[in-house]
């Protein structure tokens, strides 16, 4: 019946099992989802360009990356000044390397929102860690973005990816039901249950979620 079609098709949960295992064959997997506690970070609360530094430096010591990076503010209206702040078209980070020096630049406003700022961190940092690499990634050059949101939910940050996504009012490269099911398959993965990560989502990603590791194989 039409309306019993999967939420994730077959291709797509067979391309995320394949990335999972390209990932974990050439980094540090991890044992535990990175969660949005003291914990894991250690960055000061505050709107500063400092405040911003010290999250990336969190960012890069839980993906394991010491490459240096420049993370410099855009240049943009503040959040009072524009139509629609989430509007799917803002640009809430870049990530640009010209062979010598790799830059980040990030929206300030996301500051105001520490989650949503950890996920643009994560997956830009993630960028940087696939340089050189997007012809590997399963899909090739041409599922590069759809890799690096994945690649950050294979290493610990998914329910930065899923809830962040949600937050925002935008889903970004992959669709929230596949965040959930790439969030499903890190959980079945790593041997842990449901609610290792369901105090940090709200009611939506949690119902997503839950279809998510049903559906699993």
């Amino acid at each position: 019946m039409f309306w019993s079609r999967p939420q994730v098709s077959l291709d797509m949960k067979d391309w995320i099992e394949e990335c999972f295992d390209w990932f974990d064959d050439r980094f540090e997997p991890p044992e535990t989802p990175i969660l949005p506690t003291k914990g894991f970070f250690k960055a000061g609360g505050g709107e500063s360009e400092e405040t911003a530094q010290q999250v990336l430096k969190d960012v890069t010591r839980l993906l394991h990356f010491d490459d240096p990076i420049d993370l410099v503010p855009l240049d943009v209206l503040s959040a009072e000044y524009r139509l629609d702040y989430n509007s799917t078209s803002a640009v809430a980070g870049t990530y640009q390397n010209d062979g010598e020096t790799a830059v980040i630049r990030y929206d300030p406003e996301l500051l105001k929102s520490p989650l949503q700022f950890i996920n643009i961190l994560a997956h830009e940092v993630m960028h940087a860690r696939l340089s050189g690499l997007e012809d590997d990634v399963p899909g090739g050059a041409g599922a590069h973005e759809l890799a690096t949101d994945l690649g950050c939910i294979v290493a610990g940050f998914g329910v930065f990816q899923l809830q962040g996504a949600d937050d925002a009012g935008w889903t970004g490269y992959m669709s929230q039901d596949s965040r959930a099911y790439a969030l499903a398959l890190f959980l079945h993965r790593r041997g842990l249950e449901r609610d290792s990560v369901s105090g940090h989502l709200s009611a939506r990603c949690q119902k997503l979620l839950t279809r998510a590791m049903k559906a699993l194989p």
